[in-house]
């Protein structure tokens, strides 16, 4: 079954140290023993956000990120997992689960 992890913290990406860059790469590759990585990427900060909503039939756009808090969306990995406890697993090694953190959610397949 597949899981997505959403990773919320303060900082994004570009605000990583090397040494919290490697701990990712770890995280990445022990990930990978226990499921297989479908998709994984970081996420520009929220503030370069634009949200979309469509009333009487026009597109309305805000800049910036809808709701206002300090943790914001940083990334997301999708993992073909065992189950619903291996997912879990997985999200308490994320590094975000630290500082932040890690939002799991079953992936809604169509037949």
């Amino acid at each position: 079954m597949k899981y997505m992890l959403l990773l919320f913290d303060e900082r994004t990406a570009s605000d990583l140290t090397p040494a919290e860059g490697a701990a990712w790469l770890a995280f990445r590759e022990g990930a990978g023993k226990d499921a297989i990585e479908i998709a994984g990427q970081a996420l520009e900060p929220a503030l370069t956000a634009t949200v979309v909503t469509v009333r009487d039939g026009k597109r309305l756009t805000t800049d910036g990120p809808f709701v206002e808090t300090k943790e914001q969306l940083g990334g997301f990995f999708v993992f073909d997992c065992d189950g619903f406890d291996a997912a879990l697993d997985i999200a308490a090694r994320a590094p975000a689960a630290l500082t932040g953190h890690v939002e799991v959610r079953a992936v809604h397949e169509v037949d």
